[in-house]
């Protein structure tokens, strides 16, 4: 008769978990799970937005030239018609957020000959930027237009360890 209260606190440690723990074991793996869209806008839409001088939330092309003018004039901080690398790094994080976003050097200077974007190349990468943004070609950028919609990248799976590294 001992043996019996001794016996029921050994058999409920051994019973199965309530069903709510093994809910919580069964995470859902995020590399099979979908992933949500997301609705974004590039650094350099979000410069070619606020190009839009009569508040149409509309950048014509005549705004749009103007807008890349002025962004060029402020980018050439010392005004010898050029944008040098350091200005360009200046340039970057003032119209576009971020030092290291794009464009980028390689962007303007495409030859990479002299490490300098001149007016004409910062003309050239922009209307290059034009004519991809403007989809319906009608010579208007909306917002529509400078949005994108982007899927998410899985995260990559933990190996060894260490995330994103395969074992040696």
């Amino acid at each position: 008769m001992r043996a019996i209260p001794l016996l029921i606190p050994l058999l409920m440690l051994a019973a199965p978990a309530p069903a709510q723990d093994k809910q919580k074991e069964k995470a859902p793996d995020p590399l099979t799970m979908p992933t949500r869209p997301t609705i974004s806008a590039t650094p350099v839409a979000i410069m070619i937005a606020g190009f839009d001088r009569d508040a149409d939330a509309r950048v014509t092309r005549a705004e749009f030239d103007a807008g890349v003018e002025h962004s060029f004039k402020a980018g050439d901080a010392n005004g010898d018609g050029a944008i040098s690398l350091i200005e360009l790094s200046n340039w970057a994080a003032t119209w576009l957020g971020n030092a290291g976003a794009l464009p980028g050097q390689y962007d303007f200077d495409r030859e990479g000959e002299d490490d300098r974007i001149s007016a004409d190349e910062y003309r050239a990468e922009f209307g290059r930027r034009w004519d991809s943004l403007d989809k319906d070609r009608d010579g208007v950028l909306t917002r529509a237009e400078l949005i994108v919609l982007t899927m998410p990248r899985p995260a990559m799976p933990e190996r060894d360890g260490k995330r994103g590294r395969r074992p040696r």
